[in-house]
């Protein structure tokens, strides 16, 4: 699939911190486009993180995490920074040459918006609500939600869109009562007179939303480069959830993302108080088998799996 739009970051805007003296290191990444949870990765570009590890990391945005997941098999990227973390997943149970080296997002801040007139769950019963695809995380959440709202299979229709702002486009042309979307996306939806029916993380607190994953040929060949792009993370992470930089955090979303000020600040907030960011690089052996085990219920993967095989050796660092 091809990727719509490419943006080469990295030495650019880092004057925050000191340039090395020596060349940077030149890494090809993907991740999906331009919403809230991508805020380390503006950080680690705009505040100098990337260049302080002597990294050049040319960056393309792509609609789905299965395009991002499919050029990173494919050898085009060296490191898929944020991807929903069930694509690597799905990769790997393939035979696929990835492996996962971070989780990023811990828990999905996904908001379940709807048509005015929808106040629960269960009132979806009948109704057509857009996720991304059969085989994403939005499916997995949306099913958790769902039955804990007293619904099945078969209650309500699914329609598949993409990303989060495709989503809201179905809802808005009317192809859909309800969808499931991240912020800033939400906010926008309020606005515009939808109505918010649920939040994610008030049903599903188990299971890890989004990762880093990276081409093992390359990653074995570039071993301490990937530890600096997880260095460059932490460092990212560590200055988004100092509650000092929030005003600077909200103006860097409103440049990058081309959120309002309101829906930039809102979303920090958010993301905050959920503690959606993990804060370090290592990886939860737990976490990875409760979404193992979610997979597998699914049957979107075999029964040969396991937590040991989604990760690199020597660079991700299993606790638990």
């Amino acid at each position: 699939m091809a990727i719509p739009r490419r943006v080469f970051i990295g030495l650019a805007g880092a004057a925050a911190l000191v340039r090395p003296a020596f060349a940077a290191d030149k890494v090809t990444a993907g991740t999906l486009g331009g919403q809230a949870p991508l805020w380390p990765f503006y950080i680690a570009t705009h505040k100098g993180f990337f260049t302080a590890q002597n990294l050049d990391v040319e960056i393309s945005f792509a609609q789905s995490g299965a395009a991002v997941t499919q050029q990173l098999t494919a050898g085009s990227f060296d490191v898929a920074l944020s991807v929903g973390i069930n694509d690597p997943i799905h990769a790997i149970d393939k035979g696929a040459s990835v492996a996962i080296v971070r989780i990023v997002g811990n828990a999905a801040p996904y908001v379940l918006i709807g048509k005015k007139g929808l106040k629960t769950i269960a009132d979806l019963k009948g109704k057509t609500v857009c996720i991304g695809s059969a085989a994403d995380m939005t499916t997995i959440y949306f099913k958790r939600m769902a039955a804990a709202g007293g619904l099945k299979d078969g209650d309500y229709t699914v329609l598949s869109a993409g990303v989060g702002a495709a989503r809201y486009a179905a809802l808005k042309a009317g192809v859909a009562d309800a969808a499931v979307v991240l912020p800033p996306v939400n906010f926008q939806a309020e606005k515009a007179g939808f109505v918010t029916i649920a939040f994610a993380p008030d049903y599903v607190k188990d299971l890890p939303f989004t990762g880093m994953a990276v081409f093992k040929p390359w990653a074995n060949a570039h071993v301490e480069i990937v530890k600096r792009v997880l260095a460059a993370t932490d460092a990212s992470i560590a200055w988004f959830a100092d509650p000092a930089h929030r005003s600077e955090a909200v103006d860097l979303l409103v440049q990058t993302a081309h959120a309002t000020k309101e829906d930039a600040a809102a979303s920090y907030d958010m993301l905050r108080r959920v503690r959606y960011f993990e804060p370090t690089s290592k990886v939860s052996r737990a976490k990875l088998q409760n979404l193992i085990n979610e997979e597998r219920r699914a049957g979107n993967i075999g029964p040969t799996l396991t937590a040991d095989r989604l990760v690199m050796p020597g660079v991700t660092e299993l606790t638990d």
